[in-house]
This record gives C-alpha cells, structure tokens and sequence, in this order.
C-alpha cells in the first residue's frame, strides 16, 4: 500500500465507530480525499487538533488503490485558524467555502488552483473585514476551475458580443447572459445591469490579490447573490446548508 505525502486543508471531519474519525480534506496534489483517521477520538497523541476544519496541514496517508477511504497516517499542522471558530459570522462564512468544495469536487481528482483558492480566502477570513460579496468572487473562480464558469461575455443562443448600450438578463440554465434579439426563446431568466455585466467580466481576468480589491455596488451585490445561488442550486440540486444559515445570520 503506498505512502504519500501533501499539503491539505481539512473540510469536514465526523466520529465514526468507537475511536475514529472520517475527514474530508482538500490537498494541494491529490485533489479532495476522504480518509479515515484511526483512534482519533480517543488519542490525542497522532492527530491532536489537526482534525479541526480549516486547519492547513501536511499530511501523510496510505492508499490501496484509486477509490475509497484513504488511512491518514499524519497530520502535521502548518496553519491554524482558531480565529474563525471563535467568530459566528466568520465560521459561517468559512464553512460556506469547505462546504462548496466538498460539494463540487471529485475525490481524487488533482485541482491544485482549487487549493491556493480556498487557502487564500480563509486567509482572507482572518482579516478584520471580510465581505460578503467576496463569496461571490470565490464561487465565480471556483465555477471556473471546475469547467463550467457563468458566460459573460457574449449571448449564449447567438454568441454576439456584449454590447454596452443593450439590456441583457441571465440564464441559469444556459448559464450566462442573454441578448434582448433572444430573450423570448429561454424562459425563466433572471434581470442583471451591465455593471453586474462588467464587474464580472473584469473579474475573470484578475489574479487572487486583485479580486479581493473588487467592491460590489448594491446593485451588484443583490443581483450576484441571487444569479449565483440560482445557479448554485442548478449545479448541484440543492441549496448549501450553509448558505442558508449565512441568510438568517444577513
């Protein structure tokens, strides 16, 4: 059974048996992996508080083949975030973000841009201001990393380019914008400004420091809230626990 080792970000963790632990983590070179921590509950010595979600450690685990539960053999921790534990609006915020990469990624496929993304924003987290909207940004560079980014730059029926002076709505279904020449061949879309437009297309194209500088207008900020849960919800065909919670908590 081989050994390896990687850096990994612990997303949810729950007892199992007697002694056990399961952990879903998300690592830097193996993609998320679920496996199995062994005496976990009742010893501290092996695992300690690394188990703790959000906790960035450097793992060492056994596989025995490319499915199922790996054996975590050692979690060595790097970074701690007790400060988000010790925050309700932080901790709902940050498992938010475990909680949508647990859901839209597959075990064991290799993402490492999906790593450094969650890393940076629960770094983000941290800091004395971190904005909702910037949930938004996140969901929209994850969208992207997994293959199916919201279309913002040209109609998804014609493919004519954005046009400023033209009004546009979204299409979850079709997943982006749609001109006004098409709008009455798709049902059920959603009213979005060209400032949405624009700020998501001047997204699209910025590294991690940059997108945390974007500011949303109210505008903005209502209209991506409700196209990116609709389109959530599409994906995935359910609304994340936590986001309901972050809902009651706004």
């Amino acid at each position: 059974m081989p050994q390896h080792a990687t850096q990994a970000i612990v997303l949810h963790t729950t007892d199992y048996a007697e002694s056990d632990r399961i952990v879903s983590l998300y690592s830097r070179d193996f993609g998320k992996l679920r496996g199995i921590a062994k005496g976990a509950k009742k010893s501290l010595r092996r695992f300690g508080s690394s188990l703790e979600p959000f906790t960035h450690n450097q793992v060492t685990f056994f596989d025995r083949d490319t499915h199922g539960l790996v054996r975590l053999e050692r979690c060595q921790i790097m970074r701690a975030y007790p400060e988000i534990s010790a925050d309700v609006k932080k901790l709902v915020l940050g498992s938010y973000l475990l909680e949508l990469v647990d859901t839209l990624t597959a075990e064991k496929e290799p993402h490492p841009e999906i790593f450094d993304l969650l890393q940076f924003f629960t770094g983000l987290l941290i800091g004395k201001v971190f904005r909702e909207e910037l949930l938004r940004l996140f969901e929209l560079r994850l969208f992207c990393y997994l293959g199916y980014q919201p279309q913002f730059q040209q109609c998804m029926l014609c493919r004519d380019q954005f046009k400023l002076q033209e009004c546009y709505k979204f299409s979850v279904h079709r997943g982006g914008i749609v001109c006004p020449r098409c709008q009455g061949q798709v049902p059920e879309l959603l009213p979005l400004s060209n400032g949405t437009i624009r700020l998501f297309q001047h997204a699209q194209g910025l590294d991690f420091a940059q997108l945390s500088r974007l500011y949303f207008s109210q505008i903005a900020h209502d209209e991506s809230r409700r196209i990116f849960g609709r389109f959530l919800e599409f994906h995935i065909g359910h609304r994340p626990r936590s986001l309901e919670i972050l809902g009651q908590l706004s």
